[in-house]
């Protein structure tokens, strides 16, 4: 055994040592008490024929985006769709990544630069620790929920300030003190961003999320809004100015060197 298999053996051992091992399953017929598929819309026969009626009717068809959307994988639909969606949640606009894990690792990953400050709900989604991880920006966390403890951070915080919580976190469902927390951000001139993965489809009149349940939505700097929660399927897209969605299409690396999502998928 080499220097490099021992290495991952090694690793492999204490997960097992530790019972956190991870390991892929078939799908079963087991109850389900563990897919994102909230509102049964990934089984739903009707969405599926309207889909397929959809695909059908789109020029040009072709089953992959055959790029990046850059070069040779953008289209007009996923435009449209963009831009919908944006007005659907009261945003200026919008800009769709593969998914939410991309979405949040190439908007923090660009837009926090040396000396700027990043703080996080300690609970906060793996995909933007990731993306903190990888900005040249401080990052600091605050204790779950706790707009006391944020303050603290806040005035720890330098240069360009963003701070970044969940709507709804996934483990205990708890919901953050949103409108608290703009009232905190405000007085300190930081920027918010929102995950709505968990509220989107479940809270607000029509499943816009918590921020536009409390008519927050023009005091947010960006929300990302994902697809493979309430949705059923697979997907994200970060809404906020034009201007962020012009910075994003030009910095952010899991948009940019991707090959984008085949047009089937605009159309769910």
């Amino acid at each position: 055994m080499n220097l490099s298999t021992q290495f991952l053996q090694q690793k492999i051992d204490q997960r097992i040592q530790s019972h956190t091992l991870r390991e892929l399953s078939p799908q079963n017929t087991r109850v389900d008490f563990c897919s994102n598929d909230y509102l049964g819309f990934a089984r739903d026969k009707n969405l599926q024929n309207r889909i397929q009626i959809e695909i059908n009717n789109l020029p040009n068809y072709k089953n992959g985006a055959t790029g990046s959307r850059l070069l040779s994988g953008n289209y007009t639909y996923t435009e449209q769709l963009e831009q919908w969606i944006a007005d659907f949640h009261a945003a200026e606009s919008g800009l769709i990544f593969n998914s939410g894990y991309d979405a949040n690792l190439g908007l923090l990953s660009s837009l926090a630069q040396r000396n700027d400050t990043i703080i996080m709900d300690e609970w906060i989604h793996a995909s933007m620790i990731d993306g903190a991880r990888l900005s040249n920006a401080k990052r600091l966390k605050f204790n779950h929920n706790c707009v006391i403890d944020l303050e603290k951070k806040l005035k720890l915080a330098t240069g360009l300030i963003y701070v970044c919580i969940e709507s709804v976190y996934s483990m205990d469902g708890d919901l953050a003190p949103i409108v608290e927390i703009v009232e905190i951000c405000k007085k300190y001139k930081a920027h918010l961003i929102v995950d709505e993965a968990h509220a989107t489809g479940v809270l607000g009149a029509q499943g816009q999320g918590l921020v536009q349940e409390f008519n927050l939505q023009n005091e947010i700097f960006a929300r990302t809004i994902t697809f493979g929660k309430a949705l059923g399927c697979h997907g994200a897209v970060v809404l906020g100015s034009h201007k962020l969605r012009q910075f994003l299409i030009n910095f952010a690396r899991s948009f940019i060197y991707t090959t984008a999502l085949p047009s089937h998928t605009s159309c769910l």
